[in-house]
């Protein structure tokens, strides 16, 4: 059954706050299903969706829809984005992190599923940039792949962490061993959102 508009943004924007509230995009996998349940319980979240929608029905629309459009809110990216009062600091700061402050976004080329965009250097260099989390880097490096295998001379990683601590030593190495298999370079780079309005 369709939820109506009213409803369905109720409810976005009562997750959103908690997704919010807990950051979200630090919370183990491990540990998101427990979310998922206290949301279900609540009956602030669940009483309004529950003449649409069973629990398990509600639970399924949590997992497959609302937190899968969380990061692409915090990257102000797609309509759910207004529910959201955290911005990450966006493709600029990917850009400047890792390919240093003289290199641009190039206008018009944001995309996602994965997050990209082209960069362009100070001597008119390109390169095409893919980030998102390690927990994202199976989609990454497919994206990479396709990037290569069409034709993109120059493309690159950047492994997104939330603080300044860096990735561990050994995933790290895992990390620069699969792009030097596909020619791209790798990059880790502090990207964490921060709170936009009250």
């Amino acid at each position: 059954m369709r939820l109506p508009e009213h409803v369905r943004e109720e409810a976005l924007a009562y997750a959103y706050r908690i997704f919010d509230h807990r950051r979200w995009e630090r919370v183990p996998t491990s540990e998101r299903g427990a979310v998922f349940n206290e949301l279900v319980a609540d009956p602030e979240f669940g009483g309004p969706l529950h003449p649409y929608m069973t629990d398990g029905e509600i639970r399924v629309w949590l997992k497959d829809s609302v937190a899968k459009e969380y990061p692409r809110a915090l990257e102000g990216i797609g309509g759910t984005a207004k529910f959201t009062a955290r911005r990450y600091p966006g493709p600029s700061a990917i850009i400047h992190a890792a390919l240093g402050v003289e290199w641009t976004v190039v206008s018009g080329t944001i995309e996602q599923k994965p997050m990209r965009c082209e960069a362009r250097g100070p001597n008119g260099d390109s390169v095409t940039v893919f980030w998102g989390p390690l927990r994202g880097l199976r989609d990454l490096h497919w994206a990479a792949s396709r990037a290569r295998v069409l034709g993109t001379a120059r493309v690159a990683i950047a492994i997104t962490r939330p603080s300044m601590r860096p990735l561990p030593a050994g995933e790290w190495s895992d990390v620069e061993a699969l792009c030097n298999l596909i020619g791209v370079n790798s990059y880790s780079v502090m990207y964490a959102p921060r709170t936009v309005n009250s």
